[in-house]
């Protein structure tokens, strides 16, 4: 399985348009415990989007569980309204790392050391990979743009020659 996902990280990873750095840390995990990272994918990193990179945990190799979910569904299970919808479970011990991500949206990946009997410290490089082209547009198009422009300065414009307009009358 570990040289599967390693031939996959491999030749995948030439093909993606973008990347950005999820996780470069040293987590301390106890007994049961877990950290979560937030991050966003926008529409423009939606397809093919993945989270790749390998990690280590220190003094013993352990399993360690990554789960993936979103904002929505972490908020309503920490508030305890309702169920959870786990978009991607990944246990796996040292070495290469993988999981798909579904679509665009507010994400958390949860690293966590549930069911292991010692704390172990883990040592992450993880990054979302995507071959969409990462590039956020402004919503409004250019005519758009100038044309509210043009449109705020005419209104400056007016609005001072009114209070010019006002002070002259007022002197005579």
């Amino acid at each position: 399985m570990r040289a599967a996902l390693l031939v996959l990280t491999i030749f995948t990873v030439p093909l993606v348009a973008g990347s950005f750095t999820l996780l470069s840390d040293t987590l301390d995990l106890g007994v049961g415990t877990y950290r979560s990272v937030k991050f966003r994918i926008t529409p423009q990193m939606a397809d093919s989007t993945c989270i790749s990179g390998e990690f280590f945990t220190e003094p013993i190799p352990a399993k360690i569980e990554f789960i993936l979910i979103t904002e929505l569904d972490y908020r309503r299970g920490w508030e305890g309204r309702g169920e959870i919808d786990t978009l991607g479970v990944v246990y796996a011990e040292n070495g290469p790392f993988y999981m798909d991500i579904p679509d665009f949206g507010d994400y958390i990946l949860i690293v966590s050391n549930r069911g292991n009997t010692a704390p172990v410290t883990l040592q992450a490089d993880l990054s979302v990979s995507f071959k969409g082209s990462g590039v956020q547009y402004d919503s409004l198009p250019f005519g758009m743009t100038l044309l509210m422009s043009v449109l705020a300065i005419g209104v400056v414009l007016a609005a001072v020659l009114i209070t010019v307009k006002k002070m002259s009358s007022v002197k005579t």
